[in-house]
């Protein structure tokens, strides 16, 4: 969705004339993620649990390769960057689920029959078998089967069914659609408007936009009506809209902020310890993200969390709750989610440690989306630069600086964040010394675009003050929804969008609604 200006059909009312020089997505073949091969098995056939355990999971990080950088990513781009062969473990979990759902879809007669929408009856069920096949092929490959794919799964079924047993074909039949790669890739043809550019189909349009809104499936009511005339301007509206507000937008965008923030990956051992800060953090989430009144930068700057006397003694907190509530931070330097300790744990080491390198590099990437390149993979860490026995880290860190270290570069971009955080330890909790040498006082100051801050609220506040940080929040939406990492063409969308977003109170089903309606969203180019 990479274009700078309106594009439109030639010749069509519903658009501004389409500029040759526009750029819309250079699109890859999406491959569904786990969790959304996952959510259609559930929404199809009304079984839970089984793709997460049959499939493995999809990666976290990978190589942008117009960057050299290592990035986070979304698991609705898992096959984007380099991974698009499916791994034989891919493959192999994969077989397993087609397996398993269709033997527990054709030993329940009655779920058979609903999918079907008739009642076989052992005898001149060829018709029936038609429907079985029409509806699940549509509901999987989420559009109308062709021919010739029809009358491949009629003969699998006849052939595989012993004396007229209609639910020995029907399980046949799911195993093959399942393991189908129509079914595990979401192709985007569309039909050619210029050269490299190409508009997508009704049912191309709508399965972008379910994915989108709710990371799931067309509903049958939406299949129904891609089968109609071409969707025009104020229908597409309609439905983005209806889409919007359904719960599952919703859902959608809690798992967006959860797989980009990644705190459900907590690094912490005690067990009662991590359920009490991934309390604390989704309890964050759920005040910011579902009421449309508060907006979105308040994951960040809230002066307030949620927690009880256990996590309140963790923090330093003098306050001790009877039971879990909201609290104000009585520490000046905690604001929002950077500073729960869900969150830091991502960057600590050997329990509660910290290295603000690891850190600062963390934040800069996930809070501000700078480009960090990754450290070589024979990098030797200590580079030659001699640091004192019981040297306190900010002279070890200084050491290497003044010694012309060839990691100075990139340590000069994410030590500063690091540093400003650095009174907060792994954990999240506060402290003022070294918890290897108590003679070595924390100052906790770190700078950031030139600009000095000392613990979370201040780095937000200069975050909110540059605009880095909505633009930010708009460019990892970007990437989760566009499937795939972003570049310089992303530029005028991204601006768009962004002030879009200020300009709705920062309400980031905005965002999500302004992208959908965007002209770019029903095209994709050809990559050059």
């Amino acid at each position: 969705a990479a274009c700078s200006g309106q594009i439109g059909k030639p010749g069509s009312s519903g658009g501004a004339e389409k500029d040759s020089d526009l750029q819309a997505p250079a699109t890859a073949i999406p491959r569904l993620s786990r969790r959304e091969i996952e959510t259609t098995i559930e929404d199809v056939f009304g079984l839970s649990g089984l793709a997460l355990s049959a499939l493995p999971p999809d990666p976290e990080v990978a190589v942008n390769p117009s960057t050299n950088a290592e990035e986070t990513i979304f698991d609705t781009f898992a096959g984007t960057l380099g991974t698009y062969t499916p791994s034989e473990v891919f493959v192999q979990g994969l077989s397993s689920l087609a397996s398993e759902v269709a033997a527990r879809v054709s030993a329940d007669r009655g779920k058979v029959a609903a999918l079907a929408g008739c009642e076989p009856t052992g005898r001149d069920d060829e018709g029936c078998m038609r429907a079985f096949i029409d509806e699940l092929g549509l509901r999987l490959y989420r559009r109308p089967l062709e021919a010739d794919e029809r009358s491949r799964l009629e003969a699998l079924a006849s052939e595989l069914s012993n004396e007229g047993d209609f639910f020995t074909g029907a399980r046949a039949v799911i195993q093959s659609l399942v393991q189908s790669p129509d079914f595990v890739y979401r192709p985007e043809i569309g039909s050619e408007v210029e050269d490299g550019l190409h508009e997508l189909d009704n049912f191309e349009l709508v399965a972008r936009l379910s994915f989108h809104f709710w990371g799931a499936p067309p509903s049958p009511a939406l299949l129904e009506q891609a089968a109609g005339p071409e969707l025009s301007d104020q229908t597409l509206n309609d439905i983005v809209q209806s889409m919007a507000a359904d719960a599952r937008t919703g859902a959608q965008i809690r798992n967006m902020h959860a797989m980009w923030l990644r705190y459900e990956n907590a690094l912490v051992t005690d067990s009662t310890l991590r359920n009490q800060l991934l309390t604390e953090t989704d309890a964050l989430l759920d005040r910011v993200l579902d009421d449309p009144e508060r907006p979105w930068s308040e994951l960040f700057t809230s002066r307030e969390t949620y927690l009880g006397p256990d996590l309140a003694a963790h923090y330093g907190m003098t306050q001790a709750p009877n039971g879990a509530r909201w609290l104000s931070y009585e520490n000046p330097e905690r604001a929002g989610i950077l500073s729960h300790g869900s969150f830091l744990s991502l960057s600590s080491t050997k329990g509660n440690e910290t290295l603000p390198s690891r850190r600062g590099a963390m934040i800069a990437r996930q809070i501000l989306c700078r480009v960090i390149p990754a450290p070589p993979p024979d990098v030797d860490i200590d580079d030659g630069v001699e640091v004192a026995p019981g040297a306190c880290k900010s002279d070890a860190y200084e050491a290497h600086r003044t010694a012309g270290s060839s990691c100075a570069g990139c340590h000069s971009l994410i030590d500063p964040i690091g540093f400003g955080f650095e009174r907060f330890d792994g954990l999240g909790a506060y402290r003022t010394v070294e918890r290897d040498n108590a003679s070595c006082a924390i100052d906790g100051s770190g700078s950031e675009g030139g600009l000095t801050f000392s613990g979370p609220r201040e780095f937000v506040d200069l975050a909110m003050q540059s605009g880095d940080l909505t633009q930010c929040g708009t460019e990892q939406l970007m990437r989760f929804a566009l499937r795939r990492p972003l570049d310089v063409d992303d530029a005028d969308l991204s601006g768009r969008l962004h002030d879009s977003f200020l300009s709705s109170g920062q309400d980031f089903r905005t965002l999500l609604v302004e992208l959908a309606l965007d002209p770019s969203f029903r095209f994709r180019r050809e990559p050059q």
